[in-house]
């Protein structure tokens, strides 16, 4: 015996639940953005790495999250409650609006699948970071698509006649009387100001809570101050960390802590930086944990655990997986340092053995210890600390690092650079690796 259907009353409850899942996601999500941006480590429950075994704090910090001053996370929250006021008044404001109300969801519906699919081809090919739930917050609309197209029990024909008719009224030309009209207008307002309050309401939350962009400066300001910044000698050998080729015309050393929160933040600078750039760009990476475990320069251990990770690191780096090791450590959120390394070497598949090994080496803390002492010759004020060609880039800000950066290259095209790098003692040295 076949299953019976389901009617088009239970398709509207399956509607509802899928509406109320896709809510309490978004909310989810901009509660933990919220708690991300009010502290580097928040307490809070993460159901990302519990149910994906990958945190999605990296999406949720990248900027490229925001629109129009809001998070995606908030702008999810807003799609959902316009849908949850169209079911509503589907359901309850009787045969009279229930077709308007469900085309005019599956409309909405229809472009948040759309805009879905860009954002998720965008993270699958590496444009941004990916987020697990964010991607099934993504699958969620492509489901309610197809459960609102049951709950209607129309064919396609009949709601593109429904959207002409829909027309007509709209410009006065329907065959509706004004008052239903009138009735009509009035239930679509009101879910549209329902989405504006919404709306209005995770902007001022997201005002309050994200940090202040610093005053915009023109180029020629950025430039004048960087030129007038002293060149350090920083030591580059082909055993450290980096991005790009030794031979590349601009090199930029970055300076930094894994329990750092700027740094965090700063991941995905450098991505976004070795993107842009390619081989033209140096990305050096240069250990500098602010812990009296492994940096002489403290009387207070800011950082605990921050050695620890340092070495882990490292080690990663021995099997050619440090940058893979980067942004696991930045993504995960385990409570502790060793709960941090352990998830991190089980989803990047490195070999338990001679990771165990190579992080207690002397070579390997060695090679840290290295880092931490010339941090501490340049006298670094913390962490993240930027050199781009021997120079100190404060603030390092990605909008200020790309002026620099194509400064320099502009410098270099013109032949200006000739073999001044080397009278200026910036950037690198022959075999030793290591200022005289």
């Amino acid at each position: 015996m076949r299953a019976r259907a389901l009617a088009p009353r239970h398709w509207w409850w399956v509607c509802i639940l899928l509406v109320g899942v896709g809510l309490a996601a978004s909310a989810y999500l901009l509660a933990r953005l919220f708690a991300l941006l009010g502290s580097p480590r928040p307490g809070s429950f993460d159901l990302c790495a519990v149910l994906f075994s990958k945190g999605c704090d990296a999406a949720l910090s990248d900027e490229r999250s925001w629109i129009l001053g809001v998070p995606l996370a908030g702008w999810g929250l807003v799609y959902f409650t316009s849908l949850g006021g169209l079911l509503f008044l589907a359901r309850f404001m009787g045969q009279a609006f229930e077709a308007e109300a469900l085309l005019a969801g599956s409309l909405v519906t229809l472009a948040g699948v759309g805009v879905g699919v860009a954002l998720a081809t965008g993270a699958l090919l590496g444009q941004a970071p990916l987020c697990p739930l964010c991607l099934s917050v993504h699958a969620i609309s492509l489901l309610l698509l197809l459960a609102l197209r049951q709950a209607s029990a129309r064919s396609l024909p009949e709601q593109v006649r429904l959207l002409r008719a829909a027309s007509g009224w709209l410009i006065g030309s329907g065959a509706e009387t004004p008052l239903q009209v009138r009735w009509k207008l009035v239930g679509f307002a009101s879910v549209a100001l329902l989405a504006v309050v919404a709306y209005q309401w995770v902007y001022v939350e997201s005002a309050l809570r994200r940090p202040r962009a610093a005053p915009t400066q023109d180029r020629a300001q950025i430039i004048a101050a960087y030129r007038a910044s002293p060149a350090f000698e920083i030591p580059v050998t082909e055993s450290d960390p980096q991005l790009g080729p030794l031979t590349a015309p601009v090199e930029l050393v970055v300076f930094g802590s894994f329990r750092c929160s700027g740094c965090r933040r700063f991941a995905s600078t450098i991505s976004q930086l070795h993107r842009q750039f390619g081989d033209r760009l140096l990305i050096v990476y240069k250990h500098y944990p602010l812990s009296t475990r492994c940096n002489g320069r403290l009387t207070e251990d800011l950082q605990p655990g921050a050695c620890e990770l340092a070495w882990a690191a490292e080690a990663a780096h021995r099997q050619a997986r440090f940058w893979e090791f980067h942004d696991a450590l930045f993504a995960a959120r385990a409570a502790a340092p060793e709960e941090t390394i352990a998830e991190v070497v089980r989803r990047l598949n490195l070999d338990p053995a001679r990771f165990a090994a190579d992080r207690q080496s002397e070579i390997t803390k060695g090679q840290v210890a290295d880092d931490v002492e010339l941090g501490n010759r340049l006298e670094i004020p913390g962490t993240p600390a930027v050199f781009l060609d021997g120079r100190p880039v404060r603030p390092a800000r990605g909008e200020v690092l790309t002026t620099l950066i194509r400064h320099e290259l502009e410098r270099h095209a013109e032949g200006s650079l000739s073999h001044g790098r080397a009278i200026a003692g910036v950037g690198r040295f022959g075999d030793q690796g290591r200022p005289p």
